[in-house]
């Protein structure tokens, strides 16, 4: 078999396979943003203001998100002090 082709194969079994995990466990978990395949949500992070960026994203989707960095996924919890 080609190299070429065997990279395509294999490319698109771990693209189908990332699409069938995404679609079968959404309805357990929070909201958040969705992530992408092996990476996950690591590219919608401020690297250099963490915090900030974490806030925004549970200004959007509410105050318990599901974030995914890489292979594991955390649960964020979000508190807010009122004045």
């Amino acid at each position: 078999m080609d190299p070429a082709v065997a990279l395509v194969l294999c490319l698109s079994c771990l693209f189908l396979l990332s699409l069938w995990s995404q679609s079968s466990g959404r309805g357990r978990l929070p909201s958040g943003p969705t992530p992408l395949p092996i990476i996950g949500n690591i590219l919608q992070l401020d690297v250099k203001d963490m915090s900030k960026s974490l806030t925004s994203v549970s200004m959007l989707y509410a105050l318990l998100v599901m974030y995914k960095v890489y292979l594991t996924s955390r649960f964020l919890k979000f508190y807010f002090i009122l004045k």
